[in-house]
């Protein structure tokens, strides 16, 4: 009897270390997988990644665009948990046959820590970019051969809520413009107000793309932007479509079904 005792004392005591024991580890132990670290964790490393890409994906013979930074909560950590994602586009427009080459490129520029690689399918036509930023931050992008845009998205996977994050950030309104994006709305004649996706650069400096949308649109785009783009590098010049470079900015202007859309971006350089 008393060798029972001693056994079921000597269990209960094992049982309160390991349980001590996992106390100690949730606090003070690094996580080892995302679900573990919360949304406003994994934010700060996610912008510095949406930084290092839009620095890496700006290039004097495409036009680049940062898109709104968007929280996904339909993510669920487990069947009984949910959980949100956040996640980035920078959109890369590029002459026809251009875009494995650009991808490259890309590839090259990304942090060397990123470890970036570009896999290819069997039939050397299809491109894809994947890069782990830290923290299972990851940025990943997709082109075919005849690709004129593709995009790189920034994303942190799904993350455990947090108290305090902004989920529904407000939009920014763009103070000061550049003025290409004042020229090309000149050309269509149009006055809206326009708003602003910022990102910090690597270097210190701040990229931004400021769109304005809801224009009425023209009867002939191409005829329409002719005096804005001159002397610029026209990379997409597409009946409905039109992107191209003033300078070291980015311009975008597209219209569907009689509305049009103006963007302008100012990268990293």
């Amino acid at each position: 009897m008393k060798k029972r005792w001693w056994l079921v004392a000597v269990v209960a005591a094992w049982a309160v270390l390991l349980a001590g024991l996992a106390v100690w580890s949730v606090r003070h132990d690094p996580p080892t997988v995302p679900e573990q670290r919360d949304i406003a964790d994994a934010l700060p490393v996610f912008h510095q990644a949406a930084g290092a890409v839009i620095a890496a994906a700006d290039g004097p013979d495409r036009a680049v665009e940062i898109g709104a930074l968007r929280f996904d909560r339909d993510c669920a950590l487990t069947p009984v948990r949910d959980g949100v994602e956040a996640s980035q586009e920078v959109t890369v427009r590029v002459r026809a046959d251009q875009a494995p080459t650009v991808l490259d490129s890309i590839a090259r520029a990304l942090p060397k820590t990123y470890a970036p690689a570009i896999r290819h399918n069997a039939e050397n036509t299809r491109h894809v970019l994947r890069a782990d930023a830290g923290e299972f931050v990851g940025v990943d992008a997709t082109a075919d051969d005849d690709s004129t845009v593709f995009a790189l998205r920034v994303s942190t996977g799904c993350r455990p809520l947090a108290d305090g994050a902004d989920l529904a950030p407000a939009p920014r309104s763009a103070t000061a413009p550049p003025a290409a994006f004042t020229t090309a709305m000149k050309a269509l004649g149009a006055s809206a107000p326009a708003t602003s996706v910022e990102v910090a650069c690597p270097n210190g400096k701040t990229a931004a793309t400021v769109v304005a949308t809801g224009l009425a649109a023209p009867a002939n785009l191409g005829g329409t932007l002719r005096d804005a783009v001159a002397g610029g590098l026209v990379v997409q010049a597409d009946p409905h479509a039109w992107a191209y470079r003033s300078g070291e900015v980015s311009v975008m202007v597209s219209d569907s079904a009689g509305v049009a859309r103006v963007s302008a971006t100012t990268s990293c350089r």
